[in-house]
């Protein structure tokens, strides 16, 4: 199918499906899909370098799409976005030669596979627990028929971070925070160094260190996450087409297939609570992160372990359909909410918009 792969047949109606369930993912949590779409390319058959190229020019038309979505809805802090995209184009100038000097050395689908797992799982776990805990809480709230609190802004560790006297201090007034820029410019560089290694727009670690490190509102932190990603992602895939690691063709495929995906996705937040973001993101996360441990280990054995094979096939498109299918389920328990119909209680709390 793609003459560059020698070899390699790609099923088009699988990067079809690809783009758009990441497309709906993307849009509805911020990030710009590479997680779920590097990984993904991988297991089809790209080879890492490829794969890591092709998903950051997908990310591109994929971020610019849910940046304006957001925008619109008022989700977007450009000043902030601004200063983060500087910070991350020395950390993607480091991440493009990390991942060069892997493929000459011929270990680019290990180096690749390797760090997503680590920084997967982290963030996944982390995340996952957070939200249940705070799902928790709100729950007991709905119990004793309490009024639910307003969208959680700083948390514990955000507030100590704003704490931190190190001039310049930047105000931004449309986040409502104030911040050191020497701390803006760290979580910007070590996105940056993830957007060239691994082939992502460094969303899914931008908006939870725009949540948990900073102190955004969840929605806010979605669209200024895709907002940062357009540039970071674009940096990152100049370089790689530089090396000669990007098919045009496969991406301009999935864009087309997003472009539904992110609209749907970005509509859906309107209609539930910010926890709902986090909660899916670190549910999509660790299923991602168990596909990419299964190819990962089918790599290392040196040879085609078919179950292996399958499994990570079957656990990377089975947990993307099940991704989208919760934020659907959330998209109508929502709807059914706001018309006074009856909706189960476990999911009330995702779904009430007092934030």
């Amino acid at each position: 199918m793609f003459p560059i792969l020698p070899g390699v047949e790609i099923n088009i109606f699988l990067l079809i499906f690809i783009g758009l369930g990441v497309g709906i993912l993307s849009g509805f949590a911020g990030v710009g899909g590479g997680f779920f779409m590097t990984p993904a390319l991988i297991i089809l058959g790209f080879p890492a370098h490829f794969a890591v190229g092709t998903s950051l020019t997908w990310i591109i038309g994929n971020s610019v799409i849910g940046a304006f979505r957001h925008r619109q809805l008022g989700n977007v802090d450009i000043k902030l976005g601004l200063v983060m995209i500087i910070a991350a184009m020395g950390g993607m100038e480091v991440g493009v030669r990390i991942i060069n000097w892997a493929r000459d050395l011929g270990l680019a689908d290990e180096v690749v596979l390797s760090i997503s797992i680590c920084m997967l799982l982290i963030v996944g776990i982390y995340t996952l627990l957070e939200s249940t805990r705070r799902k928790r809480q709100l729950d007991q709230m709905l119990v004793k028929k309490e009024k639910l609190p307003p969208a959680m802004r700083a948390t514990g560790l955000s507030q100590k971070l704003q704490g931190i006297d190190m001039p310049p201090m930047l105000h931004f007034t449309k986040s409502g925070v104030t911040i050191s820029l020497w701390i803006i410019l760290a979580i910007g560089f070590f996105v940056g160094i993830l957007v060239g290694v691994m082939g992502v727009g460094g969303g899914f670690i931008l908006v939870l260190s725009l949540v948990y490190l900073i102190g955004l509102p969840s929605f806010m932190a979605v669209g200024t996450s895709l907002f940062q990603i357009i540039f970071s992602a674009a940096y990152g895939c100049i370089r790689h087409s530089m090396s000669g690691n990007v098919i045009i063709f496969a991406a301009f495929i999935m864009i087309l297939a997003s472009c539904l995906g992110v609209q749907f996705g970005a509509l859906v937040t309107r209609y539930v609570r910010g926890l709902s973001v986090r909660y899916i993101l670190g549910i999509s996360i660790l299923i991602c992160a168990v596909g990419a441990i299964l190819k990962l280990t089918n790599i290392l054995l040196g040879e085609t372990v078919t179950w292996l094979e399958i499994g990570s096939v079957g656990i990377t498109f089975g947990g993307l359909g099940l991704t989208v299918l919760m934020i659907l389920a959330l998209f109508i328990m929502a709807l059914r909410y706001r018309s006074g119909q009856p909706v189960l209680s476990w999911v009330e709390s995702l779904v009430t918009k007092e934030d």
